[in-house]
C-alpha cells in the first residue's frame, strides 16, 4: 500500500557515458522527484539528458555524411521503480524504469551534390527501458544504469532513410538527494 504521508526527495545525477563513438566526452544528467512507496521501494519520474550518446551508421550505398557526429542529444521521461536490498546506511539497490526518448535531428551534406546545403535528417522517438543498480551511502549514490532505446533509422526530408542510428547508451552517476528530511530514501 501507497503511505499517502510520503516525503518527496529530488535527487539530482550528473555522470559520464561509456563506450561512446564519439571523440568527445558522452555525459549525463539525470533530475528525478522520488516518493518512498514502502520500506524498500521508491518510485520516481527521471528527466534526463544525455550528450553524445548515439551510434551513427550511415549505408555506404549513400553519398551522404554527418556534418557534426559529435552533436547529438537524448532527452528522456522514464518512470522509474527502485528496490533497496536493505535499510541500514549503506543500502544496495536495482532499479528498473520505462519511458519515452525524444532525440535532436542531424545534420546531413550530400556529397555528389556540391552545394554547401545542409538537410535535416529525422530520427522517431522511441519508447525505451532502463535498467540500473549501484549503492548509496547516506544521501549519496553511487550507480550504473543502462538505456535500451531500439534502433532508429535515419530519414531525410525526401522519405529516403539513409541509416541508422543504435540510441542505447551505458552510464556511470554520482547522485545526491534534495529534501526528505535525516531519514530520506
Amino acid at each position: 500500500m501507497l503511505n499517502l504521508n510520503a516525503q518527496v526527495t529530488f535527487r539530482i545525477e550528473p555522470g559520464v557515458l561509456l563506450k561512446t563513438d564519439s571523440d568527445n566526452l558522452g555525459l549525463l544528467l539525470n533530475i528525478e522527484p522520488k516518493v518512498k512507496a514502502s520500506e524498500n521501494t521508491v518510485i520516481g519520474l527521471r528527466f534526463g539528458i544525455a550528450i553524445n550518446p548515439q551510434k551513427i551508421r550511415i549505408d555506404n550505398s549513400t553519398s551522404f555524411f554527418i556534418d557534426e557526429l559529435d552533436d547529438n542529444s537524448i532527452i528522456s521521461f522514464v518512470s522509474t521503480y527502485d528496490y533497496y536490498l536493505n535499510a541500514k546506511n549503506h543500502r544496495p539497490y536495482v532499479g528498473l524504469g520505462l519511458g519515452y526518448y525524444l532525440f535532436n535531428d542531424i545534420d546531413i551534406s550530400d556529397r555528389n551534390s556540391g552545394s554547401t546545403d545542409i538537410l535535416e535528417g529525422s530520427v522517431k522517438n522511441k519508447l525505451g527501458f532502463l535498467l540500473r543498480g549501484g549503492l548509496e551511502i547516506r544521501n549519496t549514490r553511487y550507480g550504473l544504469e543502462y538505456n535500451f532505446i531500439p534502433k532508429a533509422d535515419i530519414k531525410i526530408p525526401n522519405g529516403q532513410t539513409i541509416g541508422t542510428i543504435d540510441n542505447s547508451y551505458l552510464g556511470l552517476s554520482i547522485g545526491f538527494t534534495i529534501g526528505g528530511g535525516k531519514n530520506s530514501i
